[in-house]
């Protein structure tokens, strides 16, 4: 078991794979498991999820590809504007896929003005649809994941080995065999977690009619058959299809647990980069990919928000209009005021709420060894599951007989409780992912100074836990609030009657193809993600090796 040289506890994940043996063993035992799951799933359930595999796998190999080399720009580069691009990912990994294939689809959809100016006259089918389609908008979606954890896995790499080599290889040589590929077990980590969060999605496959796992649990979870009687064992079938999606990604967050670990435990120690001038096409590719993932979509969403009819000659004809984009956006949110202010009340609670509950379990993670690897599996687990599972779970545990013990928790179906809960029970375990790293920094030392002195558990963590952990709590409480902003899947199902949140609404205006409005919204909601972005970036207490 390796040691913690700060405090002397084993670091997070260690238990799980400080032996070879111990790993050969789990990796075993997790490939049966998996074959059982799979199994268990039957027929359709199983074929659902190879429709899902033939999705995610592929939007994970090609979003890994794109996102690598944004992360090599700003982790091994002397590019300029680097922290800039991190920044500028960080506010795409904020927005929700639902807003990010808007902006795509706006472009290269069905009418979209792009494919449509490509086109000439007539009406253009776009490029964006069926299975190829699903696949790059959940590429793209994955880019900016990929660009962030495989920045932090490149930095994770030991310098000093890097520093060495270079006196017998030269620099490009050292990235390839020394940086790469003491990365490449945390990247291929980081494509199989792609590859379950784009399984677990149904945004993107919604709008273009992809039938996968993920839509099949919100079809029936929609339709009620989840919440009645059980029949023909299809709930257990669904269970075990997002157990084995399940599985697949506490496999990965514990590779990534071991890998990251030098983030947290090491000093800092300056990281080695490319020169000036062996940076530039490093450089270059970084901020054309940024600019791809970032302007494209933001450019789609400005075109599509400033187009109307105009009639010339009697004859209705589409053309945009920058004073029509710049009233339309600062009309939206007047507009959506309501659904607006429902949106920031329910953030504010559920970030709230997301970051108590995540900094708990982040505290009880922290000393790692089996209850830090027991921890990292359940979180996975939770990461994977859908968000209508999540959205019916609510309902069956609120919607009680009035004959039931819990008859009173009838009382909150149907109030802002249920899309509350819903909502903290998807991101608690993102944000205790992301406070963990903190948590770990908390030296024993000062705890046992403190207790020394007389300080009782609440006088320790208001003198010590909280001062440290500061920083990444006000982070994990601007992510929580940003992710709320955007949560749909589990919302939808539990949002009471009245005024629905913001989320709800774009969905509602986009099947109803009221594309300036939700243009126009967007720009708001991607001005707030930079915002946003910029203050976590700030607060990152490892941001000196990231950028």
């Amino acid at each position: 078991m390796q040691e913690n040289p700060r405090r002397g506890t084993p670091r997070p994940g260690s238990a799980a794979g400080g032996d070879s043996g111990w790993g050969r063993f789990a990796a075993r035992s997790g490939f049966v498991l998996l074959a059982v799951l799979v199994g268990l799933a039957g027929r359709r359930v199983g074929g659902l999820l190879a429709s899902s595999l033939l999705v995610a796998a592929p939007a994970a190999a090609i979003g890994l590809a794109l996102g690598l080399v944004v992360a090599l720009g700003v982790a091994k580069s002397r590019a300029p504007g680097r922290r800039v691009a991190l920044a500028a990912v960080s506010a795409l990994v904020l927005l929700p896929l639902h807003l990010v294939a808007t902006g795509w689809l706006a472009a290269l959809g069905d009418l979209g003005w792009l494919s449509q100016w490509l086109a000439g006259s007539g009406p253009s089918r776009g490029w964006l649809i069926g299975y190829p389609g699903a696949i790059a908008l959940h590429a793209l979606y994955a880019a900016p994941w990929a660009a962030l954890l495989a920045t932090a896995a490149l930095a994770a790499v030991d310098s000093r080995r890097e520093e060495q080599a270079l006196l017998d290889a030269g620099p490009l040589s050292v990235l390839w065999r020394v940086t790469l590929r003491e990365a490449a077990p945390a990247l291929a980590a980081i494509g199989a977690l792609l590859a379950v969060l784009a399984a677990t999605e149904i945004a993107a496959t919604d709008l273009l009619g992809v039938r996968t796992f993920a839509e099949e649990v919100y079809i029936q979870a929609a339709a009620g058959q989840l919440t009645g009687p059980a029949e023909g064992g299809g709930r257990l079938r669904l269970a075990a299809g997002v157990g084995a999606l399940g599985l697949v990604a506490a496999a990965a967050l514990g590779v990534l647990a071991l890998r990251l670990a030098p983030l947290v435990e090491t000093p800092h120690t300056k990281p080695w980069r490319l020169s000036r001038r062996e940076s530039w096409p490093l450089g270059v590719a970084t901020w054309l990919l940024t600019g791809l993932l970032l302007i494209a979509p933001i450019a789609s969403l400005i075109i599509t928000a400033g187009v109307g009819v105009e009639i010339i000659d009697e004859q209705p004809e589409r053309r945009w209009s920058l004073a029509k984009a710049v009233q339309t956006v600062a009309a939206a949110p007047w507009q959506h005021r309501r659904e607006l202010g429902v949106s920031l009340r329910l953030a504010c609670a559920v970030a709230t709420g997301a970051t108590l509950l995540g900094g708990a379990i982040a505290w009880r993670l922290r000393r790692g060894g089996a209850l830090g690897a027991i921890g990292c599996v359940l979180l996975a687990i939770a990461v994977a599951i859908p968000g209508p599972v999540v959205g019916v779970w609510v309902i069956r545990l609120l919607n009680q007989p009035l004959d039931s013990p819990l008859a009173w928790l009838g009382e909150l179906y149907g109030t802002w409780f249920a899309p509350w809960l819903a909502q903290t029970l998807r991101i608690t375990p993102a944000l205790a992912l992301l406070l963990w790293p903190a948590a770990a920094r908390v030296a024993d030392d000062l705890l046992d100074a403190a207790r020394t002195d007389g300080a009782g558990p609440l006088g320790r963590v208001l003198r010590v836990t909280g001062p440290l952990c500061l920083p990444a709590l006000v982070a994990a409480w601007c992510v929580g609030f940003a992710l709320s902003l955007g949560e749909l899947s589990a919302t939808v199902l539990v949002v009471p009657p009245g005024t629905p949140p913001l989320s709800v609404r774009l969905l509602s205006l986009l099947h109803y193809g009221v594309e300036d409005r939700v243009a126009a919204i967007g720009l708001v909601l991607v001005a707030a993600a930079l915002l946003i972005s910029g203050v976590v970036i700030r607060l990152l207490p490892a941001r000196g090796k990231l950028g």
